[in-house]
């Protein structure tokens, strides 16, 4: 092999290696999102969860949505997941308006000989 051909195989691999990199680094990025993507759905189901129990511990909805907040951030950091405080706040009063809308309280009973169209 000529030094010529030595340069040219070199530059060869430093230019599919210069083009590698990038991808690699992409893949690396995406795998990572995918994976806290994933994740969310369990914090998901933790949150309806603490909701619930903060219902029954708490008279004030603003204190029922800090402690919310305080024990998923909690639970965030204890397995090193990153949390992001103004989407959890979003998630919690999304949660907390569906629940309102789903769990319209009942009309009361029509009294006897009434409908309730009257």
């Amino acid at each position: 092999m000529t030094v010529e051909q030595i340069v040219s195989m070199i530059v060869s691999v430093l230019t599919g290696l210069a083009a590698c990199i990038p991808l690699a680094v992409k893949l690396v990025q995406y795998a990572q999102l995918a994976a806290k993507e994933k994740n969310w759905g369990a914090f998901l189901g933790l949150a309806v969860n603490l909701i619930q129990e903060a219902e029954l511990k708490f008279e004030d909805g603003a204190t029922r949505k800090e402690w919310v907040m305080a024990m998923v951030k909690t639970s965030a950091e204890y397995i090193n997941y990153p949390v992001d405080s103004d989407a959890l706040s979003n998630l919690i009063d999304a949660l907390v308006g569906m629940s309102k809308t789903v769990n319209v309280p009942a009309l009361p009973a029509p009294a006897k000989g009434e409908t309730q169209c009257d």
